[in-house]
């Protein structure tokens, strides 16, 4: 796994309202939900042999967020590279295939960005 898991970065507190089994949906599906987002929320990319996991999830989940938020306007992919890349040791106390943190790339996403980018290769 490619998660550095940092004590400070964990939660510490119950969620106040925790849904209970008996309030969830049988199922789920994103694409069903925000349909005019499907095409970016089903889109798989390939981390290869990088232990990425940490920029992928929340650089993906960024470009879902969007996608929602805008109603659909929004559908450029955004770039896991650049976030592997740039959102590194001195920005994020990640780095790059050998692990990083999930919680600090979104505050680097409000300080610096992330550039578009689609498949590798």
């Amino acid at each position: 796994m490619g998660t550095v898991v940092d004590p400070e970065w964990t939660i510490k507190a119950t969620p106040k309202n925790y849904p209970t089994p008996a309030n969830l949906p049988a199922s789920f599906d994103a694409r069903e939900q925000w349909p005019e987002c499907a095409d970016v929320i089903n889109f798989v990319r390939d981390q290869s042999d990088c232990g990425s996991c940490w920029a992928h999830g929340t650089t993906e989940a960024l470009n879902d967020r969007k996608c929602i938020a805008t109603g659909g306007a929004f559908k450029t992919l955004l770039s896991v590279a650049d976030t592997t890349a740039c959102c590194n040791g001195s920005q994020c106390m990640s780095f790059g295939c050998n692990g990083g943190q999930v919680a600090t790339p979104w505050a680097w996403f409000m300080r610096k960005g992330v550039v578009s980018g689609g498949p590798f290769g």
